[in-house]
């Protein structure tokens, strides 16, 4: 009797020791060692923003192509079925820009249109690859007028200068950053006349209010800095609206590119706060309004039109060219045909430390942590698909462009879609009895959404059953550029995201 109780609990003790054993690790095991330190460090994403900074890289270049291949070999090496998807896209790129004022009987000023570096910059040997100061897109021409300042640029600006009696055809209008869209700003001022228009960062927007403190010594843009940028108001390849950009796909011809209405159609150019304020000092007329003036050391800002004439010159040029967008995948266990997809665009005017690859090296370091929890036995509820875009900067292409489903398969299968461009976020979590409704897509958990895939699947799918829980507004900040301190945040805050949404929603 004796012996058989012994060995009644000795089978018990070796069936309860493999089970301790061999039995898989439970998911919120998995959860506490992907938000733990244990797999990653800030050392890891640290040395993926400096490789993916190191060279300017704006979309079509070879820098660019090199980030790409650095993607994909973050992707391979964490387990992550992965692949470059190449696309053909119109882009464009300066030729050649000059910008003159002049004010009798000064004698003209020429602006050298460069951006300095500051002593000590450790990029400074690789500044010479940064592109010309442009707008991408913009129309090129040569043109001469008087200036008129119109504020920021926007339809209410020009019925302010008009009630003021003046008139802006056949000038070249001085705007400043801020308020609405760039390519905005520019299409407006061809609709009300204009034969050409600058665009200036202003100080009391962008400089810091005018305290003389600035980058690298403050955050704020220095008086040479300019705000490069795209002045296409649409979404895609202009050249292939509505199917995807192959190598060998039918195209619009120029003509009817500008037919479409979605690119400006007079020159423009960006310019720093310094050559603004050099073109405010020669404009006369009447005095702005209080909120049309600048920070409080800057001169008084009078409407025109001139006496001050400037002579703008741009040339550019548009020429097809490769971008790439990098793909990785971890298949689902229960539902693969449903999908997860995080991502952020790779492309920059610059270096890009901020916006876009401060989100890029979390996505790596996404990346490698889910690699990690793979080698562990863990498998996600449904397939996550990271992606890396191209060619956001120059129109957002990767709405158009970089699906890695076929579009039906996303209408049909997609559970949550976030774009992360750069890491200086507010965390919202919505609440609503009602689901997500058209205001919420906006922001979705505190990620940019991508809001016009969203809105589809909010009008096919059955999004409305949805709720959210109620949480308190958090703010997540990543307050530099290279130390990244903080970002733990942020990968963290990715993958609650994902297992909320499992737990929660679709």
């Amino acid at each position: 009797m004796i012996k058989t109780a012994t060995a009644a609990f000795l089978a018990l003790l070796t069936s309860f020791t493999a089970f301790l054993l061999f039995s898989p690790t439970p998911k919120s095991s998995y959860h506490s060692l992907f938000i733990s330190d244990s797999l990653s460090s800030n050392t890891s994403i640290s040395r993926h923003l400096h490789t993916l900074t190191r060279r300017p890289h704006v979309a079509g270049t070879p820098a660019n192509a090199e980030a790409a291949a650095y993607v994909l070999s973050i992707f391979t090496s964490s387990n992550l079925q992965s692949r470059i998807t190449p696309y053909h896209v119109a882009l464009t790129y300066p030729i050649s820009r000059s910008l003159t004022l002049t004010l009798t009987p000064s004698p003209p000023i020429s602006f050298d249109l460069q951006q300095e570096t500051y002593p000590g910059d450790p990029y400074a040997d690789v500044a010479a690859e940064v592109l010309p100061t442009f707008h991408a897109f913009a129309k090129s021409g040569d043109v001469t007028g008087h200036v008129v300042y119109v504020n920021y640029g926007r339809v209410e600006d020009y019925e302010t200068l008009k009630k003021m009696g003046v008139n802006v055809s056949g000038t070249i209008v001085l705007a400043r950053y801020g308020e609405i869209y760039r390519g905005s700003i520019v299409q407006i001022a061809y609709e009300q006349g204009a034969v050409g228009a600058l665009v200036y960062t202003d100080r009391k927007d962008y400089g810091g209010g005018g305290g003389g403190r600035w980058f690298p010594e403050e955050k704020w843009l220095p008086p040479s800095g300019v705000q490069v940028g795209t002045v296409y108001n649409g979404i895609g390849d202009p050249t292939t609206p509505g199917w995807a950009s192959s190598e060998e796909c039918e195209r619009l011809s120029d003509e009817e590119v500008e037919k479409g209405g979605d690119l400006t159609l007079i020159p423009s150019l960006p310019i720093s706060g310094a050559d603004g304020e050099t073109i405010l000092r020669a404009i006369g007329g009447q005095v702005a309004n209080d909120d049309w003036q600048g920070s409080g050391d800057a001169p008084t800002y009078r409407v025109g039109p001139g006496p001050g004439v400037v002579h703008l010159s741009y040339t550019g040029k548009q020429v097809i060219e490769k971008i790439e967008n990098v793909i990785g995948v971890i298949e689902g266990e229960e539902e693969p045909d449903r999908f997860v997809i995080l991502g952020n665009h790779r492309d920059a005017w610059t270096f890009g430390a901020v916006d876009p690859n401060s989100g890029t090296a979390a996505l790596l370091e996404i990346a490698q942590k889910l690699g990690k929890l793979q080698e562990k036995g863990w498998k996600p509820r449904r397939t996550i698909i990271l992606c890396n875009w191209d060619a956001e900067e120059y129109g957002l292409y990767m709405r158009q462009d970089s699906g890695p489903l076929p579009l039906h398969s996303l209408m049909n299968f997609l559970s949550k879609l976030l774009n992360r461009s750069k890491i200086l976020i507010t965390h919202h979590k919505l609440s609503t009895k009602h689901g997500l409704v058209p205001a919420v897509l906006l922001q979705l958990a505190g990620w940019e959404v991508e809001n016009l895939i969203l809105q589809l699947l909010f009008n096919i799918l059955e999004f409305r059953q949805l709720t959210w829980l109620s949480v308190k507004d958090t703010q997540y900040t990543i307050p530099c550029m290279m130390t990244l301190y903080g970002w733990k945040n942020l990968v963290i805050l990715s993958f609650i995201g994902m297992l909320q949404w499992q737990v929660y929603g679709v």
